[in-house]
């Protein structure tokens, strides 16, 4: 197989928050993501940046350096572009590419609302190119056999990315528990509500489109809805507890200022289920999710399914985002309400132990993409749904701050919905 020529934008050498070299890199410099990935570019602020980036993290000295999104999607060998830069620059990195007809992964959030999300998967269908999101739990209709440890999706056998939603599936999917009567999600901790990294002080920036509501609570609401499939009739609840956040120096830990937040720190959510094979027509879905810590002692993390003859539940006792987590802090229970017995499920991650624990849910991404396997991973047409629901959730939220609630942003938020 020849390998797939990648261009990286957003690798960058002194970045503190650096994603493409924690998540992406570790794949691509391993012997399976050479043998199917070769890297040929980089694309950064400017050349003179790229540049130091290729020296930084060992590159070919015939990596090409690019200083513009528009000099990189002129490159007729670059076939994977892999935009990893901060949130509010996904849109104007990357569409230049999608544009030029190449495969382009962005990581999540797609861009900054649903408007741009849309400008984009538009864009990619006019172009042809083949598009993946940093969703790493996957598609959310896939079909569970209840014999297997697979899922099955438009004619693939394909493994799961995240070993908690394979065997949350696979349960579900067998009978164990009957159908699913409805589920209940509560977690507590994303980064801290009362002080924020002045690396990261653009979480508590709503206008830039990374923050709480977007990854801290957009990865487990899709992470949820993977498993047990789309909420509708969604009913929500946000509020702002702590909008004066203290900013820390990145480097020094020092606090130097006190700051505004516009991002709701606390989500209550609610919705019912389409209904499947597993799962009841309505079934009811509730999350809770609170950016401060959980009481102490208490699971950060705490998800249970019920079920007409018992219930599953999913405990995590410091993290929040499974996704990109070791998974030693996670517990999986069964109550078989019949035996009146409470066994705990044994899981683990079973590909990539080689690489940081960060990267493992994109080694299965990358293997998907490269070995041609459609559905398997989420694209932007994929992400939009998530973001369109995300956006309905603030629009809500804006709706019943100013005390107007039909307006007819949020009445159109609803119907796509």
């Amino acid at each position: 197989m020849v390998p797939i020529r990648v261009a990286i934008i957003g690798l960058s050498a002194n970045a503190i928050t650096d994603w493409a070299s924690k998540v992406h890199l570790p794949y691509f410099l391993s012997p399976v993501g050479r043998s199917r990935f070769e890297i040929i570019a980089l694309c950064n602020s400017d050349v003179a940046s790229a540049k130091r980036s290729i020296k930084m993290f060992n590159l070919p000295s015939d990596t090409r350096a690019y200083g513009s999104p528009e000099d990189l999607a002129a490159d007729p060998d670059v076939q994977l572009v892999v935009c990893s830069t901060r949130v509010d620059k996904h849109y104007e990195t990357s569409l230049p590419s999608v544009k030029a007809g190449k495969d382009v992964f962005v990581e999540w959030p797609l861009a900054e609302n649903a408007v741009k999300a849309g400008e984009l998967a538009k864009a990619a269908k006019e172009a042809g190119g083949k598009t993946m999101v940093g969703l790493q739990v996957g598609p959310s209709h896939a079909k569970i056999q209840s014999s297997m440890r697979i899922t099955l999706l438009e004619g693939f056998f394909l493994s799961t990315f995240i070993p908690t939603s394979l065997k949350l599936k696979e349960l579900i999917a067998s009978g164990r528990i009957g159908k699913v009567l409805s589920s209940e999600f509560h977690a507590a901790r994303w980064l801290s509500d009362s002080s924020v990294p002045s690396a990261l002080q653009y979480f508590i920036e709503r206008k830039v489109g990374g923050n709480f509501v977007t990854i801290g609570f957009g990865h487990v609401f899709d992470w949820v809805q993977n498993v047990l499939g789309d909420v509708h009739n969604i009913q929500s609840r946000l509020q702002l507890q702590r909008p004066k956040i203290k900013v820390q120096d990145s480097y020094t830990g020092w606090s130097n200022k006190t700051v505004e937040s516009d991002v709701p720190d606390l989500i209550y959510v609610t919705g019912s289920l389409a209904g499947s094979e597993h799962i009841v027509k309505d079934a009811t879905l509730h999350m809770r999710f609170r950016k401060a810590q959980a009481f102490s002692g208490e699971p950060a993390l705490v998800w249970t399914i019920f079920g007409e003859k018992g219930e599953i539940r999913l405990t995590a006792a410091f993290d929040t985002m499974l996704q990109v987590s070791q998974l030693g802090d996670v517990k999986i229970e069964i109550d078989d309400h019949a035996k009146h017995d409470v066994e705990r499920v044994k899981f683990k991650w079973d590909a990539f132990l080689e690489l940081p624990y960060l990267s493992r849910s994109y080694g299965s991404l990358y293997e998907a993409y490269a070995t041609g396997t459609i559905g398997k991973y989420a694209d932007f047409d994929y992400a939009l749904k998530r973001h369109t629901q995300l956006d309905g959730l603030l629009a809500s939220w804006d709706a019943s701050r100013d005390g107007n609630h039909g307006t007819d942003i949020l009445r159109s938020i609803h119907e796509e919905l």
